[in-house]
């Protein structure tokens, strides 16, 4: 019998590692300390002075709420203004070296709204008319929301969300861990994958591309393959059947831990939400064109014009193009094609519909990456490929939302959303199988797979505001369905082993299988309620439930092979603690909830669904009046009922296996100073079997690194010649990680450096330079398996131009 693997790593050492990092998030950190400290007593010429001062302003084409907070930030002055006043209105951009008073006529300009300065420090805005037109001078600050969950993010720190909650609720607020990475950040990475936007954020890593036609990923230790967009979840228990783009969104966000008491089913590390661009109230039109390394070419459109002379009408089409060959030996080149068409009607003052349209096409060499040879990943070329020519995949999907969004009246409000996608694939490839013992002959198999998915899925929300006493309550009712119907066609054949050391191409398929049809119907429905209590201005109490009711029916060459029924009630509890508006501690538990949605054991009997819980503490804290936020946490997360070998049975499974993974995150976003903006994270992970009859008690789950990291930095010249030359750069670190279940072999660590740089050649032009992996790094991306080991990309260069009119 194999001894017990043991660890050093315990959880006692993680909570001293907590204690530290929880003691540097509330030290006020040198050079950081906020800058709230009241400047003493303001006198007339003190006020001539703040009017007369010139600030070098950078604000994109937004709404008006969030240029008015960026206004702020670049002015140091504090904008006061009633929310109701300013919403549903968009502004032109600015830039350039103006006075306060040049830059809010430019930013207000016909809008109908006029602005009166009451101090050295704050400006207040009105509807005009309604007040003297007389200037005098005083300090600024933004009332009411600068920011919406559904939105746009000025800058690099998000400040809302609703990914947690299904409510517009601030981030620190929420009992729980939630990351955004906004659209700054993806566009000054030039991130052309989900991948390359999520690897800013603590643990995810890459689970790989599952042959280069989807990706999946990593959270907490626990892979996902899913995903939501705004809010609704992809296609029941599949994911997207092609690569996702990312010139239709506009945020993307990462909820740790389980989400099923949001959203039902899902893996028990986490949820990401894509959030998507919505119509805007002004009219512009964007340009971007990108080309680099490896014959790779890209162009995108985001084109918003009102279609009513009142606005009430908006219009928003983003689009993209994207041809590129490969560092990898590929025969063809990968194309896609994205348009995501989109209509935004306020019908009045309290009902908003929003109508949205994505179609994408894609065609890719299919590819399984490299195999491990003699225990060691990195033993074979990155750009060795051992497919071949015919191997590729083609995917399309079709995807129509509506939303409305209705507010009731004072206290209450709806929100309902309907959602139809259909999606196709063929995938014709060359498959690894198992490397000899010559340690150089891989065998190989093709398959001829057609997949074909239609998902019908419904969500409908009640929030109501309401307070009795010092006691304030945020009421959710919830209600939502997600129908799939899953039909696939699928054989195999035989095909020529090859040599990895000296590939010889132009194999062809052995005589194939009798087809395999399957057809997949997965319904899934739940009810879900919801109650975010607040006690005074320093405790908050967040208490959910979700009943879940989830039908799956398999067949395989028209014989039923599972039909199953499973019924969950998923709790959720977390509290909140703020002592001061900009610092919360908070703690909760959570579980998830995911049943198997085609296999059963021996007897013929459908498996229990798999289940996790989590118990996790954290603190968050904004700094420096509110433009730079951490969150830092600490968690235990368990997967149970997990499939293991049966051991009276070698050709069955049972269900006693149990996985744990538990850590320290730290996450930290915003702005240091005018024009330095950072984005960063750190991850300390201790990840294991810890019940199996397969695997080893105390094996290291695969893929999860124990350390890992990144930090993106970017700043701006704020004045002189150069104003405008943006430089940029980040690290992004990653430990060694196990190849698989059986620690039988693990991928090195690695560190990769990016840079960036960026000029406004004219107002309405921009140029950019974006090197990947400056120093050429070799390195495995994602170890998915001895024949499934996914390089990272070489010393890559990108250009792009970025025109605005």
């Amino acid at each position: 019998m194999p001894m017990p693997k043991t660890t050093n790593r315990n959880l006692g050492r993680s909570g001293l590692a907590f204690g530290l990092l929880t003691l540097a998030a509330l030290w006020p950190l040198p050079g950081l300390a906020d800058d709230s400290a009241a400047p003493g007593i303001r006198v007339s010429a003190a006020v001539q002075e703040a009017q007369a001062k010139r600030h070098d302003f950078d604000i994109p084409a937004q709404p008006l709420t969030d240029a008015l907070a960026l206004f702020g930030r670049q002015s140091g002055l504090q904008v006061s203004v009633d929310a109701a006043l300013v919403r549903g209105i968009a502004v032109p951009k600015l830039s350039g070296s103006l006075t306060p008073e040049q830059a809010l006529k430019r930013l207000l300009v016909g809008t109908g709204i006029t602005w009166r300065f009451t101090d050295d420090a704050t400006v207040m805005l009105s509807k005009a008319g309604d007040v003297p037109g007389a200037l005098t001078l005083d300090p600024i600050t933004i009332e009411g929301k600068a920011e919406s969950a559904y939105g746009p993010v000025t800058g690099y720190k998000a400040s809302r969300s609703a990914t947690a909650t299904k409510t517009d609720t601030p981030i620190i607020d929420i009992p729980a861990s939630v990351q955004v990475v906004p659209r700054e950040v993806i566009e000054d990475q030039n991130a052309t994958r989900l991948y390359d936007a999520l690897r800013n954020v603590s643990g995810v890593q890459s689970g790989g591309t599952q042959g280069n036609t989807s990706e999946a990923f990593i959270l907490r230790g626990f892979q996902t393959t899913r995903h939501a967009k705004d809010g609704q979840l992809a296609a029941g228990s599949f994911g997207d059947v092609g690569l996702l783009d990312l010139a239709n969104i506009e945020r993307v966000e990462v909820l740790k831990g389980p989400a099923s008491i949001l959203y039902g089913q899902n893996e028990p590390g986490g949820l990401i939400n894509l959030v998507t661009k919505k119509p805007q109230s002004q009219p512009f039109d964007h340009l971007d064109a990108t080309f680099g390394s490896y014959d790779f070419y890209r162009g995108e459109i985001d084109s918003n014009h009102p279609l009513t002379e009142d606005g009430s009408v908006q219009f928003r089409v983003n689009g993209a193009y994207q041809n590129s060959g490969s560092y990898r030996d590929f025969f063809m080149d990968s194309e896609r094609k994205i348009v995501a068409p989109s209509v935004r009607w306020h019908i009045s003052e309290d009902t908003l519909l929003d109508l949205q349209m994505e179609y994408y096409d894609q065609e890719h060499q299919f590819d399984r990456g490299l195999v491990a040879v003699g225990g060691i990943a990195g033993a074979l070329p990155r750009d060795r490929f051992l497919g071949e020519e015919f191997s590729k995949q083609e995917a399309s999907e079709g995807r129509v939302q509506a939303t409305l969004d209705h507010k009731i009246n004072t206290m209450w409000s709806s929100r309902t959303t309907l959602r139809f996608a259909d999606s196709s694939a063929r995938r014709f490839s060359a498959d690894p199988q198992s490397l000899q013992n010559d340690n150089q002959t891989l065998t190989r198999r093709v398959s001829d797979l057609n997949t074909d998915i239609k998902n019908y899925a419904v969500q409908t929300n009640l929030t109501a505001k309401l307070k009795t006493g010092f006691i304030g309550h945020e009421l959710l009712f919830g209600f939502d369905g997600n129908v799939t119907r899953f039909n696939s066609d699928f054989r195999q054949a035989t095909l020529a082993s090859i040599n990895i050391f000296n590939p010889v191409y132009g194999a062809t398929p052995g005589t194939f299988s009798a087809n395999a049809p399957q057809k997949r119907a997965i319904d899934f429905y739940g009810l879900q309620v919801q109650d975010l209590i607040s006690f005074g201005e320093h405790w908050k109490l967040l208490l959910g439930g979700r009943l879940d009711h989830a039908t799956t029916q398999f067949e395989r060459n028209g014989q039923l092979v599972n039909d199953a029924t499973d019924k969950e009630i998923s709790p959720r509890v977390g509290v909140v603690f703020q002592p001061v508006k900009d610092l919360s501690f908070y703690a909760s538990y959570v579980e998830s909830f995911d049943p198997f949605v085609f296999q059963i054991n021996n007897n013929g009997d459908p498996y229990k669904p798999e289940f996790g819980e989590q118990i996790e503490v954290g603190v968050k804290r904004d700094w420096l009046q509110g433009r730079l936020s951490t969150t830092l946490s600490m968690f235990q997360l368990t997967r149970q009922n997990v499939l293991t070998a049966d051991p009276n049975d070698s050709n069955s499974s049972i269900q006693t296996g149990e996985q744990r993974s538990r850590g320290i995150e730290l996450d930290v976003s915003g702005e240091i100073l005018s024009g330095w903006k950072i984005f960063g994270s750190f991850t300390y992970m201790d990840s294991e079997i810890t019940k199996d009859n397969t695997f080893q008690v105390g094996n290291n789950l695969q893929n999860v690194p124990v350390l890992s990291g990144s930090l993106w930095s970017d700043y701006t010249i704020q004045g002189g010649p150069l104003r405008g030359l943006k430089l940029g750069g980040g690290v992004f670190v990653v430990g060694r990680r196990e190849g698989d279940l059986n620690n039988s072999f693990e991928a090195p660590g690695y560190a990769r450096v990016d840079a960036r740089v960026s000029y406004k050649i004219h107002e309405n032009l921009n140029a950019s330079l974006n090197i990947n992996n400056l120093f050429d790094k070799y390195y495995i991306e994602a170890p998915i398996g001895s024949t499934q080991l996914y390089p990272g990309e070489p010393l890559t260069i990108l250009g792009k131009l970025q025109l605005t009119f």
